[in-house]
């Protein structure tokens, strides 16, 4: 039968380092029992006024502030985690929310925030901007109680190529010989055509401004150059900018559009088209519409133009309205009332170009 050697504990056999851990967790009962004891104190900066805060080392400063009746609610902002232990925790500043609206993207967002600037209010409530877009107040301003709403809108810039209409223009000159009242049209306008490129801005999607960045002409305007007896009215578009007018002549604007037409904004006008022209003179009857034709006034058209219409006539250098119909007229063919048969004859049949102003 072999012997077993006895042997003791480490511990027992080395009794300075059983000492030891014993001391040791003395210390550490001691230090954690006295953390929940010793108390420190904090200043407390609350909207500018200072406060003294004491707490233990192991409460979270949540737990102090309620303890020393400092606000701590949802109203207010601290610089520092509520959650935080009071012994890691060195002076502290709160201060009150700012409330107001963003709006954004079409939406109001009303805000309670502890932002320090407009800029941490757009990240407090993840709302990314670009290069382009603008906010007002601007982002770097700082947020306060006079701050008040913060708009951010949405800025878009858009390069557009069109073809656009050129408008004509007009010279009205007197010409003695010419009897009282009447008008000749020496060169018939004609509104232009022209490639424009252009740079289109929009705020929050509605268009606030154009850049032209460049204006290519295909077809040059051609302006209207019209000679008037003497004392004479002329009734021409606003949309046809009269650049000169010499002697005693008379100049009155038609306003273009009802209320109710669609007038292109480049042109002034609401359609332009080529007709056959022909004319027609006194038959002692009163028109299709029930007034009595007047020459350098009245036009026959198709149902397509109804009654009341204006029409600007270059080749005739007026403004006619549609007030007749006839068995001949249709869309794409109107009749000229005339004084004379002579002058009827004298026109004939012409293709011409009319501008439909309402």
């Amino acid at each position: 039968m072999k012997n077993r050697k006895k042997t003791g504990s480490f511990l027992a056999k080395n009794p300075g380092i059983r000492i030891g851990i014993i001391a040791l967790i003395l210390l550490l009962v001691v230090g954690v029992s006295s953390a929940f004891t010793i108390e420190k104190q904090i200043q407390v900066r609350v909207e500018g006024k200072d406060y003294t805060a004491t707490g233990k080392l192991l409460e979270t400063l949540e737990e102090v502030l309620i303890a020393n009746d400092i606000p701590v609610s949802t109203e207010y902002q601290v610089s520092a985690p509520l959650t935080t232990l009071f012994k890691d925790v060195n002076n502290i500043d709160i201060t009150k929310k700012v409330s107001g609206n963003l709006t954004v993207d079409g939406k109001t967002i009303p805000y309670l925030s502890g932002a320090k600037d407009i800029a941490g209010l757009l990240k407090e409530n993840n709302i990314e901007i670009d290069n382009d877009d603008r906010v007002v107040p601007e982002t770097k301003t700082l947020l306060t109680s006079q701050t008040g709403d913060v708009q951010v809108i949405r800025v878009n810039v858009v390069d557009s190529a069109n073809q656009k209409v050129v408008p004509m223009t007009a010279t009205i000159k007197e010409n003695p010989s010419l009897p009282i009242g009447s008008r000749n049209v020496i060169q018939v306008g004609q509104n232009g055509l022209s490639n424009v490129k252009e740079r289109i801005h929009y705020e929050n999607g509605v268009e606030v401004g154009r850049e032209v960045l460049a204006n290519d002409i295909i077809t040059p305007a051609i302006e209207e150059v019209i000679e008037a007896g003497p004392a004479s009215t002329i009734i021409m578009p606003e949309s046809v900018s009269v650049t000169s007018t010499t002697g005693n002549v008379n100049v009155e604007s038609s306003a273009v559009g009802n209320g109710e037409a669609s007038i292109n904004t480049e042109s002034g006008f609401k359609a332009s088209m080529t007709v056959s022209a022909t004319a027609y003179t006194a038959t002692g009857n009163g028109t299709a519409s029930g007034t009595m034709p007047v020459a350098g006034h009245t036009l026959a058209a198709g149902s397509g133009l109804p009654f009341g219409t204006q029409v600007y006539i270059p080749a005739l250098g007026g403004v006619y309205v549609v007030e007749d119909r006839g068995g001949a007229v249709s869309d794409g063919v109107i009749d000229i009332y005339m004084n004379s048969q002579e002058e009827c004859v004298n026109w004939g049949r012409q293709n011409i170009e009319i501008y439909v102003m309402s």
